[in-house]
Formats: structure tokens, C-alpha cells, sequence
């Protein structure tokens, strides 16, 4: 059984390195490895990617060589060109999968020209976040020129998505909220929900991330993520003014921290600019924390929220699609919304009831391991190439 992974386009092993998540990203498919599976990474990375093939004991295929241009037209017309030129490697897999729309049209072409099944895995819905990001933030009644930029945004990922959803012998989503989604915008026949599109959450280590027995730190609240507006940060930071004896630390980068560190200065606010970690390193400093918040205006399936539950942390998320299919308002986590004054009342209710956050943070623990374990996300993945390779 030889599958072809196609990164997201772009992306490269050299750069999950250098944010930090790497060893995340590779154990799904180093495990998938030990069961027989010949796993290709077809990267965007350069000369450098090779130097992780003995490392993961996965093949390698960069491709920014024969791509490379400084024109983005011209570069992305030569990756139209890829199962052309990686023809022999392309002949002699089962099974293609994208990690990600973006760059899925390499797999269109492959399964064209090659008749290879084509296995679509999208860990974000671009389309659906991208509708409830610019309705929560009101894009379009922000002047006609960015009207028009959401419209060709909208238009372009709508014409990604259809065209890989429709070719696809199998799709994998990891929100439930994108089925009932991806069957009515796409017009996919109601027929295909249980035999094409197939449920499987981001996967947890659970044996790394889970609780220990650390002393917490007081009074501080911990944020792991991208600081951008989807994230709706500002309104978090924001959220700390009248939390007076409270800190926020944060962890991740991204375009709003010049301003998140302006908003600082500006009302005297406590919060810690931590930057960024790798994945192996975060489980000792989660477990350091009594509340996780993830206050969102769009998610998918949030990492670092499933791995902040993973350890046992109280966790807070705001009540959107992403979140409250996972979150149960105080069964295993605490729903609020995204506005500040909400997000204060839930830190503030979630700090002073202990067993509150005792019972979130058990429950919280059993539905990591019930339904986002790494074993059962191998087992899952493993039977859809089973039954691609039989069809």
C-alpha cells in the first residue's frame, strides 16, 4: 500500500521544524509506517527535506526546484506540472491525500492522468471558516473594495473545494460541523455522507499530553495559538482590563501582537509574550496552568484546545461551530462568548468554582482518549485505505 501525501502548498518539513510542530505532524504517518504503509511526503520545501527522509524512515520528494520562480503566477502554473514530472513516482502509488485544499490540484491532475484514488483530508474548512470569519467581522459592509476582495477570496476557495470534492473517492474532515456543510454548498449527493465523507478528529498523543502533577501558577490564564483576528485576540486581551489580579500568557505569533502589545501599554495590562515552542515542549508548560481559553470567531478542530483537554486543563472556548462540538458547556469544558465581557465572566466563574474545573477537567481527559487518540485515528485512517485499495 503506497500513499502520496501532498503538503499544503507551500509548506515544508523544514518549516514544521521551525514552528515547532513537526514531530506532531510526522507520528500519524510513522505509525501508519509500522503497519505497512509506504508513506511519500511530497514537500515545498527545498534540498534541506531530504535530511529528514532517514530521520522520519519516510521518503521525500522536495519540490520547490522544480517549481522555483519569483513570479507566484508562474511558479503556481509550474506546480500544475508536478505529476508530469514525478510521473514514475506517481505511477507507482495507491493512494493520493492532501493534507490540506490548498494545493490539492496536484491531486486532481494525479488522479486524472494516473486514475489513483484520491483521498481529500481537510483539517479547516477554508470556505466555511471563511464565511463565518467575514459575517462575524463584517467584511462586506466594509466598503466596496473589500467587498470585492471577499468575493474573489469566497470565489477561489469555492472553486478549490468543488473540484477536489467532487473527484475525491474519499473525503476526511475533522469537524462534524463540515459535513452537513460540504453536502449542501458542493451539491454531494445526500447518498455519499456515510459513504464518502468520514469524521476523524485531530489526533492527541495522549500518553505525551496528558496531566501531571506540576504546581499550577496562580492567577494565570494561558492562550496557545496565532495571534490574527479569527482568533478574536483583541477582544481577549481586552477581556484582562478589569481582570486586575489575573495574567494572561500567551503563546504563538502572528500580525495583531504590535498591536495586542500596544493594548499593553495602553491600559497597564498584565500579560506575558511567551512566542513560540515546540509541540514537545508544551505538555510541561500546559500542565503549569489551572485554565486554557481559546475564545475564537472561527475553528475547525483546534489543536491546541484538544491537547490543553488532553493534559487535564480546565479549558474554556468560545460557543462556536469548532468548539461547542467538542466543548460541553460544563461537562467538559466552558462555553462562553466572544465578546469581552463574557469571556471575564467565564474566567472569573471558572477560577473561583474548584469543582467546576475539577469535573471539566476529568471529563475533559476521557473525551481526548474516547474519541481523538492516536490509536484510533490510525485505526480509522488505516480502514479507508483498505477499503480504497478494494474498490
Amino acid at each position: 500500500m503506497n500513499v502520496l501525501l501532498l503538503f499544503t502548498y507551500g509548506i515544508s518539513l523544514k518549516l514544521w521544524e521551525k514552528i515547532g510542530i513537526l514531530s506532531r505532524e510526522v507520528l500519524l504517518y510513522q505509525r501508519l509506517s509500522e503497519k505497512g504503509v509506504n508513506i511519500n511526503f511530497l514537500t515545498y520545501g527545498d534540498d534541506e527535506d531530504y535530511k529528514y527522509q532517514e530521520m522520519l524512515d519516510i521518503r521525500v520528494l522536495p519540490v520547490n526546484k522544480l517549481i522555483h520562480s519569483r513570479n507566484f503566477l508562474i511558479k503556481m502554473l509550474k506546480s500544475l506540472f508536478l505529476p508530469i514530472k514525478l510521473k514514475h513516482t506517481f505511477r507507482n502509488i495507491d493512494i493520493i491525500k492532501t493534507n490540506q485544499i490548498e494545493g490539492s490540484w496536484v491531486g486532481i491532475l494525479g488522479k486524472i492522468f494516473y486514475r489513483k484514488k484520491f483521498l481529500v483530508r481537510i483539517g479547516v474548512e477554508w470556505l466555511h471558516a471563511h464565511r463565518n470569519t467575514a459575517t462575524a467581522s463584517s467584511y462586506t459592509k466594509a466598503g466596496f473594495i473589500n467587498y470585492l476582495k471577499y468575493f474573489y477570496q469566497y470565489c477561489s476557495l469555492f472553486l478549490k473545494s468543488l473540484i477536489a470534492y467532487r473527484l475525491a473517492d474519499r473525503i476526511i474532515v475533522t469537524s462534524d460541523y463540515d459535513i452537513p456543510f460540504i453536502i449542501k454548498h458542493f451539491k454531494l449527493k445526500k447518498k455519499f455522507k456515510n459513504k464518502k465523507i468520514h469524521l476523524i478528529y485531530n489526533f492527541i498523543d495522549e500518553e505525551l499530553f496528558k496531566p501531571n502533577n506540576l504546581t499550577k501558577i496562580d492567577k494565570h490564564v494561558l492562550y496557545i495559538g496565532s495571534l490574527h483576528h479569527g482568533k478574536n485576540v483583541v477582544n481577549l486581551v481586552k477581556a484582562f482590563k478589569d481582570l486586575n489580579d489575573f495574567t494572561l500568557d500567551i503563546i504563538g505569533d502572528g500580525p495583531l501582537e504590535p498591536k495586542l502589545r500596544q493594548l499593553k501599554e495602553e491600559f497597564n495590562i498584565k500579560i506575558n509574550f511567551l512566542g513560540r515552542f515546540p509541540n514537545v515542549k508544551l505538555p510541561e508548560i500546559i500542565n503549569q496552568y489551572q485554565i486554557f481559553i481559546l475564545p475564537s470567531i472561527s475553528e475547525g478542530n483546534p489543536k491546541t484546545l484538544l491537547e490543553a483537554m488532553s493534559c487535564g486543563v480546565a479549558c474554556i472556548g468560545s460557543n462556536i461551530e469548532g468548539i461547542n462540538n467538542i466543548i460541553k458547556h460544563k461537562q467538559n469544558g466552558y462555553l462562553c462568548n466572544i465578546d469581552l465581557k463574557s469571556i471575564e465572566a467565564a474566567i472569573l466563574e471558572v477560577y473561583h468554582n474548584s469543582d467546576l474545573r475539577k469535573h471539566i477537567s476529568m471529563n475533559a481527559r476521557q473525551f481526548i482518549i474516547n474519541n481523538c487518540s492516536i490509536q484510533k485515528t490510525i485505526e480509522k485512517e488505516y480502514s479507508i485505505y483498505e477499503k480504497l485499495i478494494k474498490k
